[in-house]
């Protein structure tokens, strides 16, 4: 993991870090990168276009104010490409 991408209640973070470096990552290597930290549907399109093979959307879902369904269909439209 490369540290939270974006601010997060799940654990505590010191570090934040840049999209760039999934593209990076992507380019060195041929293992997967997961993005992790802050992730949610209305933020996720950054990550997803820099490289992020999964996302780790963990509060997104399970403490969606609408229920964890809902919090999974919100993920429809980012992850359809």
């Amino acid at each position: 993991a490369f540290g939270a991408f974006y601010p997060t209640t799940t654990k505590e973070t010191t570090h934040r870090s840049d999209p760039s470096i999934l593209s990076w990552w992507t380019t060195v290597f041929g293992l997967p990168c997961v993005a992790i930290g802050g992730i949610t549907a209305e933020n996720a399109k950054p990550l997803i276009d820099a490289g992020a093979d999964f996302i780790a959307v963990s509060s997104a879902i399970w403490a969606h104010p609408d229920g964890s369904g809902a919090g999974v269909a919100a993920f429809a439209d980012v992850l359809a490409r």
